[in-house]
């Protein structure tokens, strides 16, 4: 499966190689890679150097080591900026509205693209997940559903780069939209304004209405920004809800 490399270029190269069998289909997410003593053969370098790739492309998303040292291909390649975005996010000490105003501008993009590519069967799907919301009052239900809802437009938009991105700065912002959500709840009983941009959005994108799913989705977002500016303070930073995020997992 996999040729010799050059030494000098260790990391890209097994990396090259390993987008190449995704690519062609020879390795699938879930899939074991080789142990490592075949691995580090087929490459022509030490074990040690092996690992320390293996560890670069773990930290990337694109592999996941277990218990025992076998390594497997992530089985959700879409998230794997999450780690490198939350990196870059913590390096520059970005505030959460820095995530905020990115998801932003892929969510409208996003909802412009899926209102040209929605298909009936998708539509049925968003609709679904609509009649669900619209059935519970259990907010912990309500929150996997409103993330279920903008991934999935993410999904119909058929532009990986958008749901990749926008997969790995919507785990970064998740607690904060739940948190939202409460804030919402605790002020006024229920969140009617955040479920009717829901309804109206997912009206425009099974009309394939771009311009207006846009339009909505954009109502929406700066809907949720200016709730997260009532209950933020201004150095409330990405990095404090990373912390924040590892202590309830």
């Amino acid at each position: 499966m996999f040729r010799k490399i050059d030494k000098t270029s260790t990391f890209n190269d097994v990396l090259k190689q390993i987008i190449e069998n995704i690519q062609n289909g020879e390795l699938q997410p879930g899939d074991a890679l080789p142990a490592e003593r075949i691995l580090a053969e087929e490459f022509g370098i030490s074990r040690p150097a092996l690992r320390e790739v293996l560890k670069a492309l773990s930290l990337l998303g694109i592999t996941v080591s277990v218990h025992g040292g076998a390594n497997y291909i992530a089985t959700d390649l879409h998230s794997c900026l999450t780690e490198p975005l939350s990196i870059i996010f913590q390096m520059y000490n970005s505030k959460i509205q820095d995530a905020l105003q990115l998801r932003g501008a892929l969510e409208s993009k996003a909802a412009f693209l899926a209102a040209q590519n929605c298909t009936p069967l998708d539509a049925a799907e968003l609709q679904l997940i609509i009649a669900r919301l619209d059935s519970t009052q259990d907010e912990k239900i309500r929150g996997d559903l409103d993330r279920d809802l903008h991934l999935k437009i993410a999904q119909i938009s058929a532009n990986p780069l958008i749901l990749s991105v926008l997969n790995a700065s919507a785990q970064i912002t998740e607690n904060m939209i739940v948190g939202i959500r409460s804030y919402l709840m605790q002020k006024n009983n229920d969140a009617p304004e955040i479920d009717s941009q829901h309804t109206r959005l997912v009206q425009a994108i099974t009309n394939n209405d771009a311009p207006l799913a846009e339009k909505v989705m954009n109502e929406h977002m700066h809907t949720i920004e200016y709730l997260l500016n009532e209950i933020t303070s201004d150095n409330l930073t990405i990095s404090d809800n990373v912390q924040h995020n590892h202590k309830l997992s």
